[in-house]
């Protein structure tokens, strides 16, 4: 094993062992009896979500890969696989190392990456592992290539098109034509197919406008796909679909796979368009502060991603301003909430709540039943060269 990657499994066991002795005194406690803010995972309720999923899309054209830069838990990524995930996507190649060292297979890397670093780090995981990353030029690709074949081990590519979000990827179909007969020869990594996020769809609140956009997008993807098998270049995997557009993509016939990973846990900024999971991850904070027609708790900017979109679990609250320490929302005219109080917060936005906490408290009805580590946040908490 590769000594970077023999330092990685050191630091998940040990990242493991310092969060189970920092936050375990947690278990068997109620989840108002935790030490606030603190992420909370209802167990139950992200299974039911995984489950659904999964029977859901029985019978689809897509099987998923779901995206784990959500919650960042290889336990809840174990729990997906197991539902029948066919691998598990990633956004950083800190996630693919955490999932391999953690023995889960088939991870694709869904961004282009650059640095020697990262690449020998991708490049010793794909002796592991089956391992795919996004390419949108020849020189990185090359680069890939060449860290591949220096570790002895083959690293699958996707070329990316950007079908509209205005971020990496291809443009044109001819550019995806003209960097696919590149990648087919070089040695050291394995043209697989065509991925392109139709994230700028998540952003469009109408459903209708939204499934109009995520058709162009898909239509552009496919062409793409297609116009390279015509030029006899492998295009077996076709990769798209986030949770705003999960069964619009994934009933798609030219989709192989969707990328989904939100609703797992689920927030209220993917709960607004899909309103079909269950908001499985809060956070629990304290009222710390009572004045005439606020309530203040001790979840700010800095505990929760898209604070603006967060609510008060039961309550019905309207958020007026967060600072880094500081959730300031209205007090109703009855309002009960007092100083001391612990209540939970919905995210506005999953994924930018998890990576800011070091584990999950993990529920089962009231009670927290364990403590899951949130290792793979890169550099600085046990991250890749740390």
């Amino acid at each position: 094993m590769p000594e970077l990657l023999t330092h990685a499994l050191g630091v998940i066991e040990e990242t493991r062992a310092r969060v189970r002795h920092a936050y375990g005194a947690a278990v068997g406690k109620s989840r108002s009896e935790v030490v606030t803010p603190a992420l909370i995972l209802d167990l139950p309720a992200a299974r039911r979500n995984i489950e659904k999923m999964a029977s859901w899309l029985e019978g689809k054209p897509a099987k998923i890969r779901p995206h784990i830069k959500v919650h960042k838990s290889p336990e809840l990524a174990r729990l997906q696989v197991e539902a029948g995930a066919i691998g598990l996507s990633t956004a950083t190649v800190w996630e693919a190392v955490v999932l391999v060292r953690s023995g889960l297979d088939s991870i694709f890397i869904v961004n282009t990456v650059a640095g020697p670093e990262k690449l020998a780090a991708i490049a010793a995981l794909a002796g592991d592992a089956e391992v795919m990353v996004a390419v949108d030029e020849a020189e990185n690709a090359a680069e890939i290539a060449r860290a591949a074949r220096a570790a002895g081990s083959t690293v699958g590519v996707l070329i990316e098109v950007d079908t509209g979000m205005d971020r990496a990827g291809v443009d044109t179909i001819g550019q995806a034509v003209e960097l696919g007969r590149k990648l087919v020869e070089l040695k050291g990594i394995r043209m697989l197919g065509v991925t392109g996020y139709e994230g700028h769809c998540s952003l469009t609140p109408e459903a209708g406008l939204r499934e109009q956009k995520q058709k162009k997008a898909m239509s552009f993807l496919a062409e793409t796909a297609q116009a390279l098998e015509s030029h006899g270049i492998p295009s077996p995997i076709v990769s798209a679909g986030g949770t705003a557009t999960w069964n619009l993509t994934a009933s798609d016939p030219k989709v192989t796979e969707i990328q989904a990973g939100s609703y797992a846990v689920m927030d209220n900024f993917h709960g607004a368009m899909v309103g079909d999971f269950e908001k499985a991850l809060t956070v629990a904070t304290t009222v710390i502060s009572r004045p005439q027609n606020r309530v203040i708790v001790d979840a700010g900017n800095k505990s929760l991603g898209a604070p603006a979109l967060s609510t008060i679990a039961g309550h019905e609250n309207v958020g007026f301003r967060f600072d880094e320490e500081h959730g300031v929302y209205v007090a109703l005219p009855d309002e009960k909430l007092r100083v001391g109080d612990v209540v939970e917060l919905i995210p506005g936005y999953a994924p930018g709540t998890v990576n800011w906490y070091d584990a999950f408290h993990v529920v089962e009805g009231d009670r927290v039943v364990d403590i899951w580590a949130v290792i793979p946040r890169g550099p600085g908490h046990g991250g890749l060269i740390a």
